[in-house]
């Protein structure tokens, strides 16, 4: 073992079987680490090969847990008129005592498990129960946020949808079990009425779109695309304005958050019970994606692959 590097692509990390609950489960742990101080997560590093791309490096130690490891991941808008995935990614798993690589994992899976499972932790600690699901953007994480939130609220009971291609639309709503179903026709349509939204973007909307409007007074914003969905205003008159991380949200402030004011909490303050969140108002969380969750679902995932002899060991170093 000491030589050896185990391999997991997506087809090996499929088949462990994660479920949604356990993905939202080590998350939780993970953000309980952080709220001790036990986690060690700097802001990552951006570079931008081309105009509609970026390549970040995210590195995380979790001191609770002795994990650590790190994610190099890019997201190119072009991608998609080549029929390529938006989001390619590798996540390296060391060993937090040695330094030995443990394991490389395709960081894509690790990425649409991990963000829809932040948003799945977000909903433990919110009231009330939620009943109106919209998600704009349908594409991979749109999909895995329907699947992580039907199982953290199963008593959803409509799931309304927007893409701006509407295949993508139709093939989320295929996720929906038979709860009602709207194909929306605009972002606002999609919106109207709905007490949690997941915004899935992957290029701004038109500032008439980057609102809350038609949303229930009461709603859950959950946005993944920075401010691509969401404008200053729906920030600044949240009753509650939370973040995944404090560091990375000011880091990338004056690219992506002109206007906002100052969030209200960390998510891992929330999680540890240090700050409650308002039961009424418009509730955000803008999960930025922090690389503690990559290492966290990571070494979960490790875990299992060894316990069940999945994926391919390599000669290393």
């Amino acid at each position: 073992m000491r030589d050896e590097m185990l391999v997991l692509g997506r087809r090996d990390l499929e088949g462990l079987a994660v479920t949604p609950s356990e993905v939202v489960e080590v998350l939780e742990d993970a953000f309980r680490q952080k709220a001790a101080g036990l986690v060690q997560n700097p802001p990552k590093p951006t570079v931008k090969p081309r105009p509609d791309a970026f390549m970040n490096a995210m590195p995380a130690y979790l001191g609770g847990s002795d994990r650590a490891g790190i994610k190099w991941v890019s997201g190119f808008e072009g991608n998609r008129e080549q029929g390529l995935p938006y989001i390619y990614g590798a996540f390296l798993l060391s060993d937090a005592g040695t330094g030995r690589p443990l394991a490389l994992m395709d960081g894509g899976w690790i990425t649409e498990m991990r963000t829809a499972g932040v948003s799945g932790v977000v909903l433990r600690h919110v009231a009330p129960v939620r009943r109106r699901l919209a998600i704009v953007g349908c594409g991979a994480q749109g999909r895995r946020h329907l699947e992580f939130i039907l199982s953290e609220r199963p008593g959803i009971e409509e799931v309304r949808a927007f893409d701006r291609r509407p295949a993508a639309v139709s093939t989320l709503l295929e996720g929906a079990g038979g709860r009602r179903s709207v194909e929306a026709r605009s972002v606002r349509e999609a919106l109207e009425g709905a007490d949690v939204v997941v915004t899935a973007v992957t290029v701004q909307l038109p500032d008439e779109d980057r609102t809350a409007d038609g949303v229930d007074d009461d709603a859950v914003l959950l946005p993944i695309d920075y401010s691509d969905s969401i404008g200053p205003p729906v920030a600044n008159a949240a009753t509650c304005f939370a973040v995944d991380d404090l560091a990375q949200y000011r880091s990338m402030a004056s690219e992506h958050f002109d206007g906002f004011r100052e969030p209200d909490a960390e998510l891992a303050q929330v999680v540890a019970g240090a700050v409650v969140v308002p039961d009424t108002g418009r509730r955000l969380f803008m999960n930025l994606g922090i690389a503690m969750d990559d290492v966290a679902l990571g070494a979960l995932v490790y875990e299992r692959a060894r316990a069940r002899g999945a994926g391919t060991t390599i000669a290393f170093p």
